[in-house]
């Protein structure tokens, strides 16, 4: 029997079990039922991604199309065959000179958020439809963007003095990563984040006070946050709450020694964030909860359902009993994450790989068991 003589179902299941780009561009080649069958796979890739390995071959997953800086595309016209490509890795393009990267994102109106280290201070750019973008942001934006075109930023690196001004041109972006400096002990004074529900945000100081709790007082429908924390201490003000906070991570990026995170500040910090429902607490390898703060905690948190501890040297199996027994007493549920030798299998681990694009904004499924340092670049909404 022929392959011709399969019935279509029998061809199309041998075709998505092929990932390599250039095999299924060509056999899309031989004849009109096989591109029939083969253009749905094409459709559904959404970002272009470049491999990190010069050995590794171009190919498909459900929705992403990853090329090696090292293939030649010249004799495909990628844009035609993919044409629903919706997010670009700008890294893919840094190595193919037959590629005109500005001249791409101009005749393609569906492309919609770019990652990379872009030159925007020439404007050979037209950004026009660009709503997401992860770059370094040394450039003037209200040269190159409309007032509230971007709806998500991520920001390698920010200068905090420039914050307020960016803040004030784009009041409604969903979500916001920043790694700030110069920032050291200076207070967050501009405008509110009114549409902001995803923050990521740490600073390059190891000195004076973290404002990051600062800085979400002015995000009053933040629901979902992720502070990386490298000062020896933080600024809160216990007067303002925020009560659509829903997920916390606040994690010792640095791992230091010297971080200092205590109980009594602990509880300042959580009383702002009264319908917390998954708090994770990382890597403060001094910080010491004993069974009495644990209750306080739980009753200061009555939503609470995810208590992620791991990292707390001095949070041991004897906390996770005493919380267990707690639960029991009051008829509540609560999973308490920590380091232990034999951690149970259902437990999910501290993702140590980085995905630069996710799709939909979930912190739970992106963010929440993640290091700062593998967060994602874009999150496709």
């Amino acid at each position: 029997m022929s392959f011709n003589d399969l019935p279509d179902i029998c061809l199309w299941k041998i075709f998505e079990n092929i990932d390599e780009a250039k095999d299924l561009i060509r056999l899309s080649k031989v004849c009109s039922r096989w591109s029939d069958l083969i253009r749905p796979r094409f459709n559904r890739v959404k970002y272009l991604h470049l491999l990190g390995s010069s050995d590794a071959v171009d190919y498909i997953d459900p929705n992403s199309l990853w090329i090696n800086a090292d293939t030649k595309w010249n004799y495909y016209n990628l844009f035609k065959l993919f044409p629903n490509i919706k997010i670009i890795d700008s890294s893919a393009f840094d190595y193919h000179g037959s590629f005109d990267l500005p001249e791409i994102v101009k005749n393609n109106p569906q492309i919609k958020g770019l990652i990379g280290y872009l030159d925007l201070l020439g404007s050979i750019y037209d950004l026009s439809n660009i709503e997401i973008l992860a770059s370094e942001f040394y450039f003037n934006v209200k040269s190159v963007f409309r007032p509230d075109q971007l709806k998500q930023v991520f920001g390698r690196f920010f200068n905090m003095e420039d914050l307020p001004s960016f803040i004030g041109y784009f009041p409604n972006l969903k979500r916001l990563h920043l790694r700030l400096y110069k920032a050291d002990q200076v207070l967050y004074n501009g405008p509110h984040l009114s549409s902001l529900k995803i923050l990521e945000l740490s600073t390059t100081d190891l000195v004076g006070k973290f404002i990051g709790l600062h800085f979400m007082d002015f995000c009053p429908s933040l629901e979902s946050a992720f502070i990386g924390y490298r000062a020896k201490n933080i600024f809160v003000n216990e007067s303002i709450k925020n009560y659509n906070l829903r997920d916390l991570v606040i994690e010792d990026i640095e791992w230091m020694q010297s971080s200092r995170l205590s109980w009594p500040l602990l509880k300042k910090l959580l009383s702002k964030f009264p319908n917390l429902q998954h708090l994770a607490i990382r890597h403060f390898v001094k910080l010491n909860v004993s069974n009495f703060d644990l209750e306080k905690l739980m009753k200061l948190l009555p939503k609470l359902k995810i208590l992620d501890l791991r990292g707390c040297k001095k949070v041991t199996h004897k906390s996770a009993d005493f919380l267990s027994k707690y639960c029991v007493k009051e008829n509540r549920a609560i999973v308490i994450y920590y380091d232990c030798e034999n951690e149970p299998t259902e437990w999910p681990k501290l993702v140590n790989t980085r995905k630069r694009i996710c799709y939909g904004l979930d912190f739970m499924k992106h963010f929440f068991y993640k290091k700062y340092m593998f967060l994602p670049d874009l999150v496709d909404e």
